[in-house]
């Protein structure tokens, strides 16, 4: 009798636990622990984080029509990864009137405290200077990878996803000066007649690693390596074996985007053309203290040449 007892009340405790469980979905939902990914892989398989609760690592960009989130260690070969932030619910009696992506981001409770504060200072900061500035945080949030597009290869792709923040963690303290995170380009300009067009090795990453920790001693009178123009003018003038100075002084600024400038120079005989671009790569953040002092450093050389014998 008292064994029947017992497995009564095993019976009954164990009844008990299953409904407590079934009946508290709002405690669940709270324990809800965020994946953590980068801002590379978020986009490079979008489809596998639809709605996703997301920690994100890495660097922000914030400036005039900037607020995107990039990876530490990769560049954005899938894009960027958009920022907004959450905290803004919407009526129900709104759900047939606002657009999809209002309503998803109405969705996403926004913290506000000390760690937000901080980034809204910085974002202040960096707005108020005009220009896109850096910063670094971890990014809580639901990953909204937006509509599906499909072409005619089969390829499906997501043009307009964004993460909506919820909570900021680990945020630095200042703004630093922007790292670049585009891609390599590998598109080669089509030459005119009579000419060819030669793409030219630039440093190895192990070369450009080097020169970031050098810099940092005024004995090796490495300064150059901080402004754009000298760096383009000197890697121009160990193909041509002249003076820095001489390709300096008819450099032609093109082309510029967040830490990457494009620069062209042409030889007095108008026979050849030097296309160079240079940036200053994230991957040289780990050398560094801070972005503020990343070199500058040759990305890629074009050399165009034009005669009636074309010559290497």
């Amino acid at each position: 009798m008292l064994q029947n007892l017992g497995v009564a009340a095993t019976r009954a405790t164990l009844f008990l636990a299953a409904a407590a469980f079934l009946c508290a979905p709002t405690h669940i939902l709270a324990q809800e622990r965020p994946w953590s990914v980068s801002p590379c892989e978020l986009l490079k398989n979008p489809g596998m984080y639809t709605e996703t609760l997301v920690s994100v690592p890495g660097v922000v960009l914030v400036g005039p029509e900037q607020f995107t989130a990039h990876g530490y260690d990769c560049a954005d070969n899938y894009g960027v990864l958009p920022l907004e932030f959450g905290g803004n619910p919407s009526d129900p009696k709104d759900r047939f009137r606002l657009p999809m992506t209002r309503l998803e981001a109405s969705t996403v409770p926004l913290k506000k405290d000390a760690d937000y504060d901080t980034m809204q200072r910085l974002i202040n900061s960096a707005s108020a200077s005009g220009q896109t500035k850096m910063l670094r945080a971890t990014l809580i949030g639901r990953f909204f990878p937006g509509p599906a597009v499909g072409n005619k290869a089969g390829e499906v792709r997501h043009p307009n996803p964004r993460l909506v923040i919820s909570e900021v963690e680990l945020v630095s303290n200042r703004i630093e000066d922007p790292v670049d995170f585009s891609p390599l380009a590998r598109t080669i300009v089509k030459p005119a007649k009579d000419c060819e067009t030669i793409e030219i090795a630039v440093p190895s990453r192990d070369d450009e690693d080097r020169l970031q920790r050098l810099s940092r001693e005024p004995s090796e009178g490495l300064d150059y390596l901080g402004d754009p123009t000298q760096v383009a003018s000197r890697a121009i003038a160990a193909q041509e074996h002249i003076a820095a100075d001489e390709v300096a002084s008819q450099l032609r600024p093109g082309h510029l985007e967040v830490a990457l400038k494009n620069y062209t120079w042409t030889t007095t005989d108008g026979l050849r053309t030097y296309e160079v671009t240079v940036n200053r790569p994230y991957w040289l953040l780990p050398s560094t203290y801070t972005g503020d002092t990343v070199i500058w450093a040759p990305k890629h050389i074009v050399r165009s040449v034009c005669s009636d014998r074309v010559t290497h």
